[in-house]
């Protein structure tokens, strides 16, 4: 397979982004820096074959972006991602062949300082034969959009990861019994439902959150990150095993457990809760974000006027519902509209401070509409969210 990238003018104003690509397999640096070549809107400074080159590559070069493999033969993609923020923090962007079968690597990577990931880009081409420039542009749109969007986002932002609480026996960090088994989970005494919403950066920001929060509470937690299906699975055990906390894809149908964590299954579908207190699922229809944190929040909203069948909700305490809306990390303004649907209910409201934020767009969205007047740091929200489960306020 042979792979010419016709050369493109220089960008004059602004300069196109450097790129350092760290990937151990030559197919794969051939085809990036192909697809970087065909695209003209970025420079690609220097390659590294193994993880060590890759931090002296990018300490030394210091580019803009740099696009990180996870398995390289010395140190794999979480410890470089953790030495170059440690060194020299710079946005990385994984692409990775193998992120589907190692979404735990993936995780932690995010954890450690990387923004987002991709598929490393492929060609479908036999040996000889030559490739066009919009070959490589539509194998590499995926990359191409990627690093636009790592690229666009604020330098220093970022989430710092917080050690989730040492676990004691029983799995519980609070006083009291732990939450009901899946059989009594009609009979758990009075559940409020936390619904969280998340994007890009969401990842480390859940995993932080809900490391923070107790465990035990009496509380359902929906969470609606955007995510593609296909790592959602991975995210949920991911959480399981960082914060202690029971994750799981929320199924149709279900009734939730106190304490549990419920994912929605990621692309096209919304996860909802019904008038009934199950989880259900709606097509996403048309929607830019999905699964779509809005519809979530409405459902959940809604629920107050519609008492559940399942885990018997709390009554108002002070004149608010059992009900908490948070809004984390994320590009564009997905979560807005539907915690102001909570907050008109008598839910609580809160959102990730933006300056706290890998992406400030989403959290920022409800301060600038007069949802909410500020927002707080994931340690603080997790303390926040502790105190109304248990005292209404």
């Amino acid at each position: 397979m042979s792979i010419t990238a016709p050369r493109t003018a220089d960008a004059v104003a602004p300069p196109p982004a450097g790129v350092v690509i760290v990937n151990d397999s030559p197919v794969a640096r051939a085809v990036t820096a192909a697809v970087i070549a065909a695209d003209g809107g970025f420079r690609l400074l220097g390659q590294a074959t193994g993880g060590l080159a890759g931090v002296e590559l990018a300490c030394r070069l210091r580019p803009q972006l740099v696009l990180l493999d996870l398995h390289m033969p010395d140190i794999d993609g979480v410890e470089v991602t953790r030495r170059i923020m440690a060194a020299c923090p710079t946005r990385i962007l994984i692409s990775s062949a193998t992120i589907r079968s190692n979404t735990a690597y993936l995780f932690n990577a995010l954890k450690q300082g990387a923004l987002d990931y991709t598929h490393t880009p492929s060609l479908k081409a036999r040996p000889g034969e030559s490739v066009t420039r919009a070959d490589l542009l539509t194998a590499g749109a995926g990359l191409l959009r990627k690093m636009r969007t790592v690229l666009s986002l604020r330098s220093g932002a970022g989430t710092v990861a917080v050690p989730p609480p040492p676990r004691p026996a029983g799995g519980a960090t609070r006083s009291g019994p732990a939450p009901a088994p899946a059989g009594n989970a009609t009979h758990h005494a009075e559940v409020r439902v936390v619904a969280v919403g998340s994007s890009t950066g969401g990842p480390s920001a859940l995993a932080t959150l809900f490391g923070t929060l107790p465990r035990g509470l009496p509380a359902v937690y929906l969470v609606s990150q955007h995510i593609d299906p296909e790592f959602t699975e991975g995210l949920a055990l991911w959480l399981s095993e960082e914060t202690g906390h029971p994750a799981a894809v929320a199924r149709a149908g279900e009734i939730p457990i106190p304490g549990h964590v419920y994912l929605a299954c990621g692309g096209r579908r919304n996860l909802i809760l019904s008038p009934g207190g199950r989880l259900q699922y709606e097509s996403a229809g048309d929607a830019v974000y999905c699964p779509n944190i809005n519809r979530m929040f409405a459902s959940v909203a809604a629920s107050v006027a519609a008492p559940a069948a399942g885990p018997r909700m709390a009554p108002p305490a002070a004149g608010r519902a059992p009900i908490c809306g948070v809004v984390l990390t994320g590009l564009g303004d997905d979560g807005a509209e539907g915690l102001a649907l909570i907050k008109a209910a008598g839910g609580r409201v809160l959102v990730q401070d933006p300056a706290t934020a890998v992406v400030d767009g989403m959290p920022g969205a409800p301060i600038r509409r007069g949802i909410v007047t500020h927002g707080q740091t994931l340690p603080e929200l997790a303390r926040l969210i502790a105190h109304w489960i248990e005292d209404g306020r």
